[in-house]
């Protein structure tokens, strides 16, 4: 750990471990679902923008709703859902001017929306802290980065340090559930121009120069519906079962990698005295910073062009082995591209290194640099052209999970890392 000066040792020690968890329990205690979860009653996430619209007001920031549009990812050449909710889903955008301003501006992002809970295991809205540890859905993915985001900008503006620039906040909606990031992308275009990002998002010992791609793909799959006794019906689950080694083909083909394809919904059927005849699977496939570069050559977009082509090929040849299926072809959407982006150079590797230098100095092990396993916002932030670094406290594997929680250590040991790094950002001891 290198020498911290007297000022940076203060910084740190104003990072409050109840505040962190008393805010991070609170949020996890108001359900902030997304409308687009699959639950039957989703919450959305209005209750939970509010409650960091007062937190940002209190620490006087201006506050401001900003409406996602779609039109942000026609411009920005990303496949994603159109005509979305966004009525009651506002990203809450809170700006606070250090000084005269005349300095770094840096924008702080966390995402409000979780995915659903009609399966989880327990409580899901408890926000229980039991054995170091708070529970709850969003607990990990991403509650922890909001709370760590304002218990950072709350050290910050109430250290009397006379910073000069500008610290943003924006807690976003649509990161998940196929919202391709478009929270993100509203307030970077509302907010203009930035010097740097910090997306809070991701597990506690990493910190995320940029992330994977994704794809998702859905396959309809026609039969045709009868009485089951009849046996002159064909089933549409046992045809969409059939295409099966073509998902097998595909997965092998993108070299069968834990978590690089997730078939996550396979829908068909009302009864056992029915023949279906209609069945739904829907997948997600990873993509890579290669496969990026791949589709930019050959079609001069960055994105997993060349990785849906592969797909439909392997599922084709699939359906040439069932003459029903070569006469009712499965119908393929696509559903979202939302493309991989890496910083391997320049500010915002630099970026991503010194932020990695301050966890190390705060009284952590150095975070190691790596990808963010699956899609996140910090690809829009890399795509245009803005230094960003990636970092959070998730606990590992709890994302998504039936039994989500965030480790109260990670939870105070992100918010000093950022501290850290923000006061050096500010200060000029950290470039972007």
């Amino acid at each position: 750990m290198a020498m911290l000066n007297s000022t940076e040792a203060r910084l740190l020690e104003a990072v409050s471990e109840d505040r962190l968890v008393s805010l991070c329990s609170r949020l996890v205690r108001t359900p902030t679902v997304s409308p687009h979860s699959g639950d039957r009653a989703p919450s959305g996430e209005l209750a939970g923008q509010e409650m960091v619209e007062g937190v940002l007001q209190g620490l006087g920031a201006g506050t401001e709703r900003v409406l996602c549009r779609d039109e942000l990812f026609d411009r920005a050449g990303v496949l994603a859902p159109h005509g979305r909710q966004t009525e009651g889903r506002p990203n809450v955008v809170g700006s606070v001017t250090l000084g005269d301003g005349r300095g770094p501006v840096i924008m702080l992002d966390a995402h409000m929306d979780t995915v659903a809970v009609d399966h989880y295991e327990g409580e899901a809205f408890s926000g229980i802290v039991r054995d170091g540890f708070i529970h709850g859905r969003g607990s990990s993915d991403d509650k922890q980065g909001v709370s760590v985001m304002l218990e950072a900008l709350r050290v910050l503006v109430s250290s009397g340090l006379g910073y000069r620039g500008r610290l943003i906040c924006c807690s976003v909606v649509d990161e998940e559930c196929d919202g391709a990031g478009r929270g993100t992308l509203a307030c970077l275009e509302h907010v203009g121009r930035v010097d740097a990002v910090v997306v809070l998002d991701g597990a506690r010992g990493m910190v995320y120069p940029g992330c994977t791609g994704v794809v998702t793909g859905e396959v309809v799959v026609a039969g045709r519906a009868g009485h089951a006794a009849q046996g002159t019906s064909v089933n549409a689950i046992e045809k969409a079962v059939a295409l099966m080694p073509a998902f097998a083909a595909f997965r092998e083909a993108r070299g069968d990698l834990p978590g690089a394809m997730n078939l996550g919904v396979f829908q068909a059927g009302d009864h056992p005295a029915n023949v279906p005849n209609r069945a739904r699977l829907a997948f997600n496939a990873k993509t890579t910073q290669e496969d990026m570069e791949a589709a930019r050559k050959a079609y001069g977009l960055d994105n997993g062009r060349l990785v849906r082509e592969l797909f439909e090929r392997c599922l084709d040849e699939g359906i040439g082995q069932d003459a029903f299926l070569r006469e009712h072809r499965p119908q393929v959407r696509w559903i979202k591209d939302v493309p991989a982006a890496v910083q391997s150079a320049g500010a915002g590797l630099a970026l991503c290194e010194g932020m990695a230098q301050a966890g190390a100095d705060g009284g952590d092990e150095r975070p190691g640099l790596g990808l963010l396993g699956g899609w996140g916002d910090i690809a829009h932030v890399i795509r245009a052209g803005i230094p960003a670094v990636g970092m959070g406290a998730g606990f590992p594997g709890a994302a998504h999970s039936a039994t989500e929680k965030v480790a109260i250590r990670d939870l105070v040991g992100t918010a000093r890392t950022l501290v850290l790094g923000l006061h050096r950002l500010l200060t000029g001891a950290l470039k972007p």
